[in-house]
Formats: structure tokens, sequence, C-alpha cells
């Protein structure tokens, strides 16, 4: 099945982008080990991926449920970190409003505005189809409006 992708180039090209995308979901501490993880796991069941496309999209669901678990396992959710290579106009009122979010709903944004993500592209990271990702990206603009509101109302 698989179709002999470049794994190695494949890390190395895409493991700052994955870094970034656990840093939203679980914090910088552990975002690196996240993302490592991840590949790992890539890497043990590259025989049954079929090609870099469904490798990515399993790489994102990997990592999604890897920092999810981190969290799970600290029973706290932190304020997410942006990447250096983010927007500078991210505010600390911002990312405490991402922080209140679910983790799902961070991994949605971020990988809708950060990554500049299609909904198809979200919908392969989570497993869904596209009328959910566009779902869940629309739910998760709402709810980070409302926190962003409730704030400035304070």
């Amino acid at each position: 099945m698989y179709d002999g992708f470049d794994f190695e180039a494949y890390l190395t090209e895409g493991i700052a982008r994955l870094t970034g995308y656990c840093a939203a979901i679980v914090g910088r501490g552990d975002a690196e080990d996240a993302a490592q993880e991840a590949y790992l796991s890539l890497w043990k069941r590259l025989d049954r991926i079929p090609n870099e496309a469904a490798a990515g999209a399993y790489l994102y669901q990997a990592a999604y449920h890897i920092a999810v678990d981190m969290l799970r396992r600290r029973k706290r959710f932190p304020i997410p970190e942006m990447p250096p290579d983010a927007p500078d106009t991210v505010s600390p009122e911002m990312l405490e409003a991402l922080g209140k979010l679910r983790p799902e709903d961070r991994a949605i944004l971020y990988g809708r505005v950060v990554d500049e993500c299609g909904y198809d592209e979200l919908a392969a990271r989570f497993g869904k189809n596209e009328a959910w990702a566009r779902k869940r990206y629309s739910l998760a603009r709402q709810k980070l409006a409302k926190l962003l509101t409730d704030k400035r109302r304070g």
C-alpha cells in the first residue's frame, strides 16, 4: 500500500508545523513530545498508509489524540501558545479566550487560521466529512467570539 514517499524528508519539512499545531492544543511545553509521538506512530504504520495525503491525515489525527491524552493526564487545559511563526497580532485576551475552548475547537481554529487548511484537510485530520469540518469551525468561531465579547463586557 505504501507509495514510497520519503518519510525522512516528510518529517524534516513538517515537524515545525505539527509542533505548532500541538502547541495550540497542549501548550508549548509538551508540544514537541506530542509531535514526535505522532511521527513515531505514523512511522510504525507506514505499511498501512497508502500515500502522502493519507499520511498527513493520520499524522494530525494521531497528534490531536496524543495531545488530548496529555491534557487528560494532567487534568488541566493550558492557555495555548502561538508558535513563533504565527502572526504577532494575537493578543493576550485572545490567548486567554482560546484557553477556555475545548481542545478540539482550538485544533479546528488553529488548522483553519494558522495552517490555512481547507475544510477537506480539516475533515481528514479528524476522520470526519467536510460538512462536519465546516460546522465545527463555525461553532468554534462562535464560541470564541462569545468569550471575547463576554471578556470585553467584563
